[in-house]
Protein backbone atom coordinates (compact mmCIF):
# COMPACT_ATOMS: atom_id res chain seq x y z
CA UNK A 1 0.00 0.00 0.00
CA UNK A 2 1.35 3.39 -1.02
CA UNK A 3 1.27 5.83 1.89
CA UNK A 4 -0.01 8.55 -0.43
CA UNK A 5 -3.33 6.64 -0.54
CA UNK A 6 -3.75 6.82 3.25
CA UNK A 7 -5.25 9.77 5.11
CA UNK A 8 -5.61 9.26 8.91
CA UNK A 9 -8.40 11.36 10.39
CA UNK A 10 -8.61 10.39 14.06
CA UNK A 11 -6.45 8.30 16.35
CA UNK A 12 -6.84 6.93 19.89
CA UNK A 13 -4.30 5.15 22.09
CA UNK A 14 -5.39 2.86 24.92
CA UNK A 15 -3.69 0.76 27.56
CA UNK A 16 -4.33 -2.99 27.47
CA UNK A 17 -3.40 -4.20 30.92
CA UNK A 18 -5.36 -6.62 33.12
CA UNK A 19 -3.64 -5.21 36.20
CA UNK A 20 -5.56 -1.97 35.76
CA UNK A 21 -9.05 -1.71 37.18
CA UNK A 22 -10.53 -0.10 34.07
CA UNK A 23 -9.51 0.63 30.51
CA UNK A 24 -7.92 3.95 29.65
CA UNK A 25 -7.80 5.59 26.22
CA UNK A 26 -6.96 9.04 24.95
CA UNK A 27 -7.08 10.76 21.60
CA UNK A 28 -3.79 11.46 19.87
CA UNK A 29 -4.00 14.68 17.88
CA UNK A 30 -2.47 13.79 14.54
CA UNK A 31 0.66 15.71 13.67
CA UNK A 32 1.90 14.85 10.14
CA UNK A 33 5.40 15.97 11.03
CA UNK A 34 5.82 13.72 14.06
CA UNK A 35 7.50 10.33 14.43
CA UNK A 36 4.30 8.86 15.89
CA UNK A 37 2.35 9.89 12.79
CA UNK A 38 4.98 8.28 10.56
CA UNK A 39 4.80 5.10 12.67
CA UNK A 40 1.01 4.98 12.24
CA UNK A 41 1.35 5.43 8.49
CA UNK A 42 3.92 2.64 8.29
CA UNK A 43 1.72 0.26 10.30
CA UNK A 44 -1.22 0.80 7.96
CA UNK A 45 0.80 0.71 4.74
CA UNK A 46 2.75 -2.41 5.70
CA UNK A 47 -0.29 -4.49 6.74
CA UNK A 48 -3.19 -3.20 4.64
CA UNK A 49 -2.47 -5.35 1.57
CA UNK A 50 -1.19 -8.40 3.43
CA UNK A 51 -2.20 -11.61 1.61
CA UNK A 52 -1.71 -13.52 4.89
CA UNK A 53 -4.62 -11.73 6.61
CA UNK A 54 -7.68 -13.84 7.47
CA UNK A 55 -10.85 -12.36 5.99
CA UNK A 56 -14.54 -12.01 6.79
CA UNK A 57 -17.62 -10.10 5.68
CA UNK A 58 -20.56 -8.96 7.78
CA UNK A 59 -24.22 -7.97 7.40
CA UNK A 60 -26.23 -4.98 8.57
CA UNK A 61 -27.67 -6.96 11.51
CA UNK A 62 -24.27 -8.08 12.85
CA UNK A 63 -22.65 -6.93 16.08
CA UNK A 64 -19.82 -5.13 14.32
CA UNK A 65 -22.16 -3.27 11.95
CA UNK A 66 -24.03 -1.94 14.99
CA UNK A 67 -20.98 -0.29 16.54
CA UNK A 68 -19.13 1.03 13.48
CA UNK A 69 -19.01 4.82 13.26
CA UNK A 70 -20.86 6.55 10.43
CA UNK A 71 -18.22 9.29 10.39
CA UNK A 72 -14.96 10.22 12.15
CA UNK A 73 -16.98 12.18 14.70
CA UNK A 74 -18.53 8.95 16.03
CA UNK A 75 -15.23 7.10 16.34
CA UNK A 76 -15.04 7.61 20.13
CA UNK A 77 -17.96 5.22 20.78
CA UNK A 78 -16.37 2.47 18.67
CA UNK A 79 -13.07 2.82 20.53
CA UNK A 80 -14.88 2.68 23.87
CA UNK A 81 -16.59 -0.64 23.02
CA UNK A 82 -13.54 -2.38 21.54
CA UNK A 83 -11.14 -1.17 24.25
CA UNK A 84 -13.52 -2.36 26.97
CA UNK A 85 -13.96 -5.76 25.29
CA UNK A 86 -10.19 -6.11 24.98
CA UNK A 87 -9.64 -5.21 28.64
CA UNK A 88 -12.24 -7.75 29.77
CA UNK A 89 -10.83 -10.47 27.52
CA UNK A 90 -7.29 -9.94 28.81
CA UNK A 91 -8.40 -11.09 32.27
CA UNK A 92 -9.60 -14.51 31.06
CA UNK A 93 -7.37 -15.30 28.08
CA UNK A 94 -4.14 -17.25 28.38
CA UNK A 95 -1.30 -16.13 26.13
CA UNK A 96 -2.66 -12.63 25.57
CA UNK A 97 -0.01 -10.13 26.63
CA UNK A 98 -0.35 -6.60 27.91
CA UNK A 99 0.38 -3.76 25.54
CA UNK A 100 -1.07 -0.68 23.89
CA UNK A 101 -4.09 -0.41 21.62
CA UNK A 102 -3.85 1.91 18.63
CA UNK A 103 -7.15 2.86 16.95
CA UNK A 104 -7.18 4.75 13.65
CA UNK A 105 -10.04 6.08 11.52
CA UNK A 106 -8.65 6.72 8.05
CA UNK A 107 -9.58 7.17 4.42
CA UNK A 108 -7.74 4.55 2.34
CA UNK A 109 -8.15 4.59 -1.43
CA UNK A 110 -11.12 6.92 -0.89
CA UNK A 111 -12.83 4.36 1.39
CA UNK A 112 -13.54 4.83 5.14
CA UNK A 113 -11.50 2.31 7.10
CA UNK A 114 -11.17 1.55 10.79
CA UNK A 115 -7.83 0.04 11.86
CA UNK A 116 -6.75 -1.41 15.19
CA UNK A 117 -3.29 -2.55 16.28
CA UNK A 118 -2.54 -4.34 19.53
CA UNK A 119 1.08 -3.39 20.12
CA UNK A 120 2.37 -6.06 22.48
CA UNK A 121 4.90 -5.04 25.10
CA UNK A 122 8.22 -6.72 24.38
CA UNK A 123 10.86 -8.13 26.69
CA UNK A 124 14.15 -6.44 25.84
CA UNK A 125 17.43 -5.77 27.63
CA UNK A 126 18.06 -2.18 28.68
CA UNK A 127 21.51 -0.90 29.56
CA UNK A 128 21.93 1.67 32.34
CA UNK A 129 24.96 3.45 33.78
CA UNK A 130 24.61 4.32 37.46
CA UNK A 131 26.01 7.41 39.16
CA UNK A 132 29.01 5.46 40.46
CA UNK A 133 29.86 4.36 36.92
CA UNK A 134 28.56 0.78 37.26
CA UNK A 135 26.95 -0.63 34.09
CA UNK A 136 23.81 -2.73 34.67
CA UNK A 137 21.53 -4.69 32.36
CA UNK A 138 17.84 -5.01 33.15
CA UNK A 139 14.78 -6.37 31.38
CA UNK A 140 12.44 -3.76 29.93
CA UNK A 141 8.87 -4.87 29.21
CA UNK A 142 7.59 -1.59 27.78
CA UNK A 143 9.24 -1.35 24.38
CA UNK A 144 6.96 -1.32 21.33
CA UNK A 145 7.74 -3.27 18.14
CA UNK A 146 8.73 -1.75 14.83
CA UNK A 147 6.11 -1.62 12.09
CA UNK A 148 7.74 -4.59 10.28
CA UNK A 149 7.83 -6.98 13.22
CA UNK A 150 5.28 -9.76 13.70
CA UNK A 151 4.93 -8.77 17.34
CA UNK A 152 1.58 -7.04 17.10
CA UNK A 153 -1.96 -8.05 16.16
CA UNK A 154 -4.24 -6.04 13.91
CA UNK A 155 -7.57 -5.78 12.15
CA UNK A 156 -8.93 -3.55 9.39
CA UNK A 157 -12.60 -2.89 8.65
CA UNK A 158 -13.83 -1.34 5.41
CA UNK A 159 -17.08 0.32 6.53
CA UNK A 160 -18.79 0.78 3.14
CA UNK A 161 -17.85 -2.65 1.74
CA UNK A 162 -18.65 -4.37 5.05
CA UNK A 163 -15.57 -6.55 5.08
CA UNK A 164 -12.84 -7.11 7.63
CA UNK A 165 -9.40 -8.67 7.56
CA UNK A 166 -6.94 -9.37 10.36
CA UNK A 167 -3.87 -11.20 11.56
CA UNK A 168 -4.32 -14.78 12.73
CA UNK A 169 -3.75 -13.83 16.36
CA UNK A 170 -4.65 -16.65 18.74
CA UNK A 171 -4.94 -17.13 22.46
CA UNK A 172 -6.43 -19.76 24.76
CA UNK A 173 -9.81 -19.13 26.39
CA UNK A 174 -10.88 -21.98 28.64
CA UNK A 175 -9.86 -25.11 26.72
CA UNK A 176 -10.25 -23.52 23.28
CA UNK A 177 -7.62 -21.95 21.03
CA UNK A 178 -9.23 -19.05 19.15
CA UNK A 179 -8.51 -15.97 17.07
CA UNK A 180 -9.64 -13.61 19.80
CA UNK A 181 -10.21 -10.60 17.53
CA UNK A 182 -12.70 -12.40 15.28
CA UNK A 183 -14.31 -14.79 17.79
CA UNK A 184 -14.56 -12.56 20.84
CA UNK A 185 -14.01 -8.93 19.87
CA UNK A 186 -15.65 -8.55 16.44
CA UNK A 187 -17.80 -11.72 16.51
CA UNK A 188 -17.00 -12.70 12.91
CA UNK A 189 -16.51 -16.02 11.10
CA UNK A 190 -13.11 -15.96 9.44
CA UNK A 191 -12.21 -17.47 6.08
CA UNK A 192 -8.79 -18.54 4.86
CA UNK A 193 -6.38 -15.81 3.88
CA UNK A 194 -5.81 -15.03 0.22
CA UNK A 195 -2.36 -16.61 0.46
CA UNK A 196 -3.76 -19.84 1.95
CA UNK A 197 -6.59 -20.03 -0.57
CA UNK A 198 -4.35 -19.59 -3.61
CA UNK A 199 -1.84 -22.12 -2.27
CA UNK A 200 -4.53 -24.79 -1.77
CA UNK A 201 -5.81 -24.30 -5.33
CA UNK A 202 -2.30 -24.51 -6.73
CA UNK A 203 -1.48 -27.62 -4.66
CA UNK A 204 -4.60 -29.39 -5.95
CA UNK A 205 -3.75 -28.62 -9.58
CA UNK A 206 -0.02 -29.40 -9.41
CA UNK A 207 -0.53 -32.63 -7.44
CA UNK A 208 -3.08 -33.77 -10.02
CA UNK A 209 -0.68 -33.01 -12.88
CA UNK A 210 2.19 -34.92 -11.26
CA UNK A 211 -0.05 -37.91 -10.59
CA UNK A 212 -1.78 -38.14 -13.97
CA UNK A 213 0.66 -36.88 -16.59
CA UNK A 214 3.96 -38.56 -15.68
CA UNK A 215 6.46 -37.70 -18.47
CA UNK A 216 4.26 -34.85 -19.73
CA UNK A 217 4.00 -33.27 -16.28
CA UNK A 218 6.58 -30.48 -16.82
CA UNK A 219 4.86 -29.31 -19.99
CA UNK A 220 1.46 -29.36 -18.30
CA UNK A 221 2.81 -27.50 -15.27
CA UNK A 222 4.24 -24.77 -17.49
CA UNK A 223 0.89 -24.56 -19.29
CA UNK A 224 -0.92 -24.17 -15.99
CA UNK A 225 1.48 -21.54 -14.59
CA UNK A 226 1.18 -19.40 -17.69
CA UNK A 227 -2.62 -19.73 -17.86
CA UNK A 228 -3.24 -18.89 -14.20
CA UNK A 229 -0.88 -15.88 -14.36
CA UNK A 230 -2.63 -14.52 -17.46
CA UNK A 231 -6.11 -15.05 -15.99
CA UNK A 232 -5.23 -13.40 -12.69
CA UNK A 233 -3.75 -10.40 -14.50
CA UNK A 234 -6.66 -9.93 -16.91
CA UNK A 235 -9.61 -10.78 -14.64
CA UNK A 236 -8.29 -10.19 -11.12
CA UNK A 237 -9.37 -13.63 -10.00
CA UNK A 238 -8.65 -17.36 -10.14
CA UNK A 239 -11.50 -19.64 -11.18
CA UNK A 240 -10.72 -23.18 -9.91
CA UNK A 241 -13.54 -24.83 -11.83
CA UNK A 242 -12.69 -23.18 -15.15
CA UNK A 243 -9.00 -23.93 -14.74
CA UNK A 244 -9.78 -27.59 -14.07
CA UNK A 245 -12.17 -27.94 -16.99
CA UNK A 246 -9.77 -26.26 -19.42
CA UNK A 247 -6.53 -27.83 -18.24
CA UNK A 248 -7.79 -31.40 -17.93
CA UNK A 249 -10.18 -31.50 -20.89
CA UNK A 250 -7.82 -34.03 -22.51
CA UNK A 251 -7.67 -36.38 -19.51
CA UNK A 252 -10.79 -37.75 -17.81
CA UNK A 253 -8.80 -39.45 -15.05
CA UNK A 254 -7.06 -36.17 -14.22
CA UNK A 255 -10.41 -34.37 -14.16
CA UNK A 256 -11.84 -36.87 -11.67
CA UNK A 257 -8.69 -36.77 -9.55
CA UNK A 258 -8.76 -32.96 -9.43
CA UNK A 259 -12.44 -32.91 -8.42
CA UNK A 260 -11.73 -35.41 -5.64
CA UNK A 261 -8.75 -33.43 -4.37
CA UNK A 262 -10.78 -30.20 -4.49
CA UNK A 263 -13.49 -31.75 -2.36
CA UNK A 264 -10.95 -33.12 0.13
CA UNK A 265 -9.34 -29.68 0.46
CA UNK A 266 -12.71 -27.83 0.56
CA UNK A 267 -11.89 -25.78 -2.54
CA UNK A 268 -14.97 -23.78 -3.51
CA UNK A 269 -16.15 -23.71 -7.13
CA UNK A 270 -16.65 -19.96 -7.26
CA UNK A 271 -13.92 -17.59 -8.52
CA UNK A 272 -11.39 -16.35 -5.96
CA UNK A 273 -10.39 -12.68 -5.97
CA UNK A 274 -6.64 -12.10 -6.01
CA UNK A 275 -5.08 -8.80 -5.03
CA UNK A 276 -2.59 -6.90 -7.21
CA UNK A 277 0.18 -8.19 -4.93
CA UNK A 278 -0.75 -11.83 -5.65
CA UNK A 279 -1.21 -11.13 -9.36
CA UNK A 280 2.34 -9.79 -9.52
CA UNK A 281 3.62 -12.82 -7.65
CA UNK A 282 1.87 -15.27 -10.00
CA UNK A 283 3.24 -13.46 -13.04
CA UNK A 284 6.85 -13.33 -11.90
CA UNK A 285 8.78 -16.56 -12.28
CA UNK A 286 8.54 -20.34 -12.45
CA UNK A 287 10.96 -22.14 -10.17
CA UNK A 288 12.56 -25.29 -11.59
CA UNK A 289 14.68 -27.60 -9.43
CA UNK A 290 16.81 -30.18 -11.24
CA UNK A 291 17.58 -33.64 -9.91
CA UNK A 292 21.10 -32.49 -9.04
CA UNK A 293 19.74 -29.63 -6.93
CA UNK A 294 20.26 -26.78 -9.40
CA UNK A 295 17.50 -24.17 -9.09
CA UNK A 296 16.34 -22.08 -12.05
CA UNK A 297 13.93 -19.14 -12.01
CA UNK A 298 12.30 -18.60 -15.41
CA UNK A 299 10.09 -15.55 -16.12
CA UNK A 300 6.54 -16.74 -16.85
CA UNK A 301 6.42 -14.96 -20.21
CA UNK A 302 9.44 -16.99 -21.45
CA UNK A 303 7.92 -20.43 -20.85
CA UNK A 304 6.41 -20.41 -24.35
CA UNK A 305 9.35 -18.68 -26.04
CA UNK A 306 11.29 -21.52 -27.67
CA UNK A 307 13.91 -19.08 -28.98
CA UNK A 308 15.00 -18.46 -25.40
CA UNK A 309 13.75 -21.33 -23.24
CA UNK A 310 13.01 -24.84 -24.46
CA UNK A 311 12.73 -28.27 -22.90
CA UNK A 312 12.59 -31.81 -24.25
CA UNK A 313 11.13 -34.83 -22.46
CA UNK A 314 12.29 -38.37 -23.09
CA UNK A 315 12.17 -41.52 -20.92
CA UNK A 316 11.04 -39.53 -17.91
CA UNK A 317 13.96 -37.09 -18.19
CA UNK A 318 13.70 -33.41 -19.04
CA UNK A 319 16.40 -31.58 -20.95
CA UNK A 320 16.33 -27.78 -20.69
CA UNK A 321 17.93 -25.44 -23.20
CA UNK A 322 18.41 -21.74 -22.47
CA UNK A 323 19.54 -19.95 -25.62
CA UNK A 324 20.08 -16.42 -24.38
CA UNK A 325 22.62 -16.60 -21.55
CA UNK A 326 23.84 -13.01 -21.66
CA UNK A 327 23.74 -11.35 -18.28
CA UNK A 328 25.39 -11.87 -14.94
CA UNK A 329 25.41 -14.34 -12.07
CA UNK A 330 23.73 -13.00 -8.92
Amino acid sequence: MNKSHIQPERCFVSSIDAAKEFVEYNEYLLDPGSEIYEYIMQLIAFNYDSTSARRASFRDDSFIAGILPESPEGFDAFVDVIADEMHTLLKEAYGLTAGSGLFVYATVDEQPVVAFFKLNYQTRFACEKKSDGEITWTKDYRLLPSHTQKEYDYFFINIFEQRAWMSDAECTIGDERVNYMSDRILQLDLKKSEKETVKVIQDVITDTIRECYEDDAPKKLFEYRRAVADTAKEEGEINPKRIRETLFADNEAAMESCIRRSEDKNVEEKPVYVSPKTRRSLAKKQKIVTGSGIELLVPIELLDDKNTFDFHQENGMVSITISDVSGEVK
